[in-house]
């Protein structure tokens, strides 16, 4: 049975471990005055992407209830934890239990394309109930799939692909083999990395699919090997890029002059791969850790609950979760058709979040970090890991409005 989370404490950390044991259900609660306010927090806990997510995650939603306050609407907040596995089949069923009977007022984390799309269909018909993606990077979700209760605030593969592909071409990095996922967030990625590169007057000479969770990468590899293209754009994280990172050494493409570039890219991928191994991969991010004094300080707490550094998918969910209660509190209501557009017109107001805006689509859009993962060589201090080569405006780094979304008003 999942369990709420208390505090920010060794035993949160534990329950968090429990919650996410097995996939359960709490108990359903009344409706009566005093009933807690629940967020249910469901990512992947035990596959591929579990160390950009998982329970550090959770851990991050908490410490945002924790910094809230601990309580809204004069009721308290709880967060119900569980892995949906990478399974809209998992995922769809727990989500539909959380709005339905366990008063669930938000979902939000949400890692996977195929589970993130699936919680929007099943909030299309619960226009209450609000869904918040924090993590999954799939276009759609503020194209086709867009919802008027649910907001996109992690960037997505637009954001992430575009401007380091063009970058990339733009610094004589003119030929490119790239790897996608072989998920619904693939294409997407795909379409991103050739715009930025055909926009800067590069060529793809070859891509393949890689699915999900993959193991062995060396065939993926060998063919970027033969196609000689000055650099590999890989589109997705997690085990499946460090795999490939890792067996490109092995295989020497970067001591025959080819370069990586990070179509997504994580403090955690890092940290997975060595230093050493991750040296010169250039990507975009939205935040991190020691961008400024406050999210140092964030960033050392979460390590002393998590015990490891946060990455930018866990900022984004202390953001969002954040964002989200300051507007339950100034709308007087978890009704989502009146916390969104809250959501929209409060300024966004948190350490790691500059210049941001929710637009009519229901996406956070705001400026993005171009990086280049430093040699240890060149690291002044421990988690000096990063050159900072550039920043791309909001306006520059996402794609326009998307007439497909429903929200979006015609010109």
């Amino acid at each position: 049975m999942s369990k709420p989370l208390s505090g920010p404490s060794r035993r949160a950390l534990a329950s968090v471990v429990a919650a996410t044991a097995l996939l359960g259900f709490n108990a359903p609660i009344s409706a009566q005055s005093g009933a807690p306010f629940r967020i249910g927090m469901t990512t992947d806990m035990s596959s591929a992407y579990s160390d950009i997510t998982g329970k550090g995650s959770a851990i991050a939603v908490q410490m945002a209830i924790d910094d809230f306050g601990g309580s809204v609407l004069g009721r308290k907040i709880e967060l119900l934890v569980a892995d949906h596995q990478m399974k809209p089949s998992v995922g769809g069923p727990l989500i539909t239990q959380w709005f339905d009977r366990d008063g669930v007022s938000v979902i939000v984390s949400l890692a996977g394309s195929s589970v993130a799309l699936a919680a929007n269909a099943i909030a299309k018909d619960r226009p209450n109930r609000t869904v918040l993606h924090t993590i999954p990077l799939s276009s759609d979700l503020s194209g086709k799939a867009c919802l008027p209760n649910a907001i996109h605030w992690a960037p997505d593969s637009f954001a992430l692909a575009s401007a380091v592909t063009r970058n990339v071409t733009e610094q004589g990095g003119k030929n490119w083999f790239l790897m996608v996922q072989d998920t619904a967030a693939g294409p997407p990625a795909k379409a991103a990395a050739t715009a930025g590169v055909s926009a800067a007057g590069g060529k793809i000479l070859g891509d393949v699919r890689v699915p999900f969770n993959a193991g062995d990468v060396s065939s993926f590899v060998l063919q970027a090997q033969a196609s000689r293209a000055q650099v590999l754009g890989v589109g997705f994280s997690g085990n499946d890029l460090v795999n490939i990172v890792k067996a490109s050494h092995q295989f020497g493409l970067q001591k025959s002059g080819t370069r990586i570039a990070a179509l997504v890219f994580f403090s955690t991928d890092l940290l997975a791969i060595g230093q050493e191994n991750a040296a010169g991969i250039t990507f975009v991010m939205p935040a991190y850790n020691d961008m400024n004094d406050q999210s140092k300080a964030w960033a050392q707490r979460f390590e002393k609950l998590a015990g490891k550094s946060p990455s930018w998918g866990h900022m984004a969910d202390y953001e969002g979760t954040l964002h989200y209660l300051r507007a339950v509190r100034a709308a007087g209501t978890d009704d989502a058709q009146k916390v969104v557009p809250m959501m929209r017109s409060m300024p966004i107001d948190v350490f790691s979040v500059k210049n941001a805006e929710i637009r009519e689509d229901n996406k956070l859009v705001r400026p993005m970090y171009l990086t280049r993962v430093k040699a240890p060589s060149a690291s002044k201090y421990p988690g000096d890991f990063y050159e900072i080569i550039g920043q791309v405006s909001a306006k520059d780094a996402f794609a326009p409005l998307n007439p497909a979304c429903p929200l979006v008003k015609s010109k």
